[in-house]
């Protein structure tokens, strides 16, 4: 890691004038995107001001004490201000996915659930809180994705409170109520509309009003709320008030916890109220492998990401890839990571605890990645005998239009001052787009049911919020939307080719999808055949020529594609803490 110097209401109707608030909002954003001065201008506890929250480039932050990063400048000005007051990681991280989850509108909700990873300093102990969507106990059946998804059945039981809290409370300093602030502030007050927002709204617009909950939030006048327009969830605030006051029992026991019940079963789900009652987050030791000098750190099944992650590191140990170059540059490379990413697969977990330990131990060691290694060796030397008359580019396919809209999931990582390290990941298991539509208090509910997991069980699913220590240091914490891909991406590219790059160099090398469920998670139907793979046009074309040659189907996407990533870490010379925030979406990094 090379150091660098660097700048450390919505109304329940549209505004009076859409076209005059597009035209203001559009001038804002274009002058707090170039103008220097506006952007280093001093902000509000909890800023209202239009800041740029569009994709794009991000420059590299760094601080002395802390870095917080998050899916939206908001959440990270919050993880911010309760390092301001004192807090450590976790009431920044927490703070954070409270706030993502509530402006990050139509795309995630604090009703869905999560897992987090967490290195303690001091005592120099890791640990992960699994606090994913539960399954209904009576909720036998099959489920059938074409009728099911927008029915009560798709709803699991939510962990995100519960986890949230059970973390809190045990591992950091804040009061619950002082941590939920800011929440509760851009719910009441509202925030304004950013561009990707708003497409999101109008694409989907269709099951936002599906249901008068949702129409009554998103559209009470049969509009959605333009760009610009300040956009507020009264409902969503008086349920994170009571939530403030209460403790999670509001959500899980009593009148609250009625109304979601009645509400689910009144759209063919089975949900009970001791379903939710009984809802308790699991901590649980983490999945450990090293990588050359590095120790590589995740959360155990019934979460599957790390796993994944680290069995995809043990493989590509055995390969000489600095040798070889990096992937954007190198067909050999590139072919390693794709043939790599296809062999982690989720779907060979079964949701059963007892089996899945041993599995899991038998997949991350060292043993088993040197048998995938000579597999994976002999397909590609197969491949460079029989080539291919097909040297020639497909044109872009819609898969990553696709990941965009359901990008349902939002990382946050955080570093403090005493060097405690956390990622933590929140889902609601399909966007808001493709859940049944129902919102109870404000809160749309999770679509985790179309995840493989049984009755009365954790779902499977294969987030990866990753802790990498190096030489027995923190280094860094990244995790993602979109499954294991992106923090696979990170990873990799740290650990082997980040020989002088920084963590936003890192950020913007380009990316690849697959037709694999190593993307999507165990049981998720994908489409394409196993030898097609979608790149950021950055690659090569001698790179991607070569694939075609050696019989891959290549279809170009955009130059930045797939985003949703964050990443924090700490020169371990310096002590410098540093972030980058994926510029393919709309968040930021920043430092105490």
């Amino acid at each position: 890691m090379v150091p660098n110097k660097l700048r450390v209401s919505r109304k329940s109707k549209p505004m009076k004038n859409p076209l005059r608030s597009r035209c203001i909002w559009g001038l804002l954003l274009a002058v707090g995107s170039f103008s220097p001065c506006i952007r280093s201008a001093p902000q509000a506890k909890y800023p209202m001001e239009p800041v740029f929250v569009e994709a794009g480039l991000r420059e590299l932050a760094s601080s002395r004490q802390s870095m917080v990063s998050s899916a939206h400048p908001f959440a990270t000005n919050a993880g911010v201000e309760m390092l301001r007051r004192g807090g450590n990681a976790i009431d920044a991280a927490i703070a954070a996915v409270l706030v993502t989850a509530v402006v990050d509108t139509g795309m995630t909700s604090l009703a869905g659930g999560g897992v987090l990873t967490f290195y303690d300093a001091k005592s120099k102990r890791a640990t992960a809180v699994n606090f994913e969507a539960q399954g209904v106990r009576d909720d036998v059946r099959p489920y059938n994705r074409r009728t099911d998804t927008t029915t009560g059945r798709s709803i699991r039981v939510p962990g995100t409170f519960a986890g949230l809290h059970f973390v809190l409370r045990k591992y950091g300093s804040l009061p619950w109520k002082d941590v939920l602030e800011p929440a509760i502030f851009y719910a009441e007050n509202g925030f304004p509309i950013h561009g990707r927002a708003y497409m999101s709204m109008r694409t989907n617009a269709r099951t936002l009003s599906l249901r008068p909950s949702g129409r009554r939030i998103f559209a009470p006048d049969g509009f959605l709320p333009p760009i610009g327009a300040i956009f507020k969830q009264p409902e969503l605030a008086e349920t994170l008030k009571k939530i403030a006051e209460q403790g999670p029992d509001y959500f899980y026991k009593g009148s609250f916890a009625e109304e979601m019940v009645k509400a689910i079963r009144d759209i063919g789900g089975e949900m009970t109220l001791e379903d939710l009652a009984s809802y308790r987050a699991i901590e649980l030791e983490p999945v450990r492998s090293t990588y050359k000098n590095y120790e590589i750190i995740g959360a155990p099944p019934p979460n599957i990401g790390a796993v994944g992650v680290i069995e995809g590191m043990n493989i590509l140990e055995n390969v000489d890839l600095e040798g070889m170059g990096h992937y954007s540059k190198s067909a050999d490379a590139l072919q390693w990571f794709i043939e790599t990413m296809r062999v982690v697969d989720a779907h060979k977990f079964s949701g059963v605890p007892e089996l899945d330990r041993a599995l899991t131990q038998a997949l991350i060691s060292k043993e088993y990645a040197r048998s995938e290694y000579e597999i994976i060796r002999q397909k590609i030397e197969r491949s460079k005998r029989e080539t291919s008359n097909r040297a020639q580019l497909d044109p872009p396919e819609a898969a990553w239009d696709e990941y965009e809209k359901h990008n349902n999931t939002n990382n946050v990582s955080v570093i403090d001052k005493d060097g405690n390290i956390c990622s933590v990941t929140n889902t609601i298991y399909g966007s808001v787009y493709a859940t049944s539509g129902l919102f109870v208090g404000g809160l749309v509910l999770n679509s985790g049911r179309g995840h493989p997991g049984l009755p009365g069980r954790r779902m499977l699913n294969p987030k990866a919020p990753m802790i990498v220590l190096k030489d027995g240091k923190p280094y860094f914490a990244a995790g993602s939307s979109g499954g294991i891909t992106n923090p696979f991406f990170l990873i990799a590219n740290a650990l082997v080719w980040g020989k002088g790059k920084t963590f936003k160099e890192i950020q913007e090398a380009p990316r690849f999808r697959i037709a694999t469920s190593f993307y999507t998670g165990a049981g998720m139907e994908v489409a394409g055949n196993e030898n097609e793979v979608s790149v950021e046009d950055r690659i090569d074309e001698s790179v991607i020529k070569e694939l075609s040659r050696r019989g891959y189907r290549v279809d170009l996407g955009p130059a930045y594609s797939g985003g949703g990533a964050q990443m924090v870490g700490m020169d371990p010379d310096s002590g410098i803490r540093y972030g980058a925030s994926d510029p393919r979406s709309v968040g930021q990094a920043a430092g105490q």
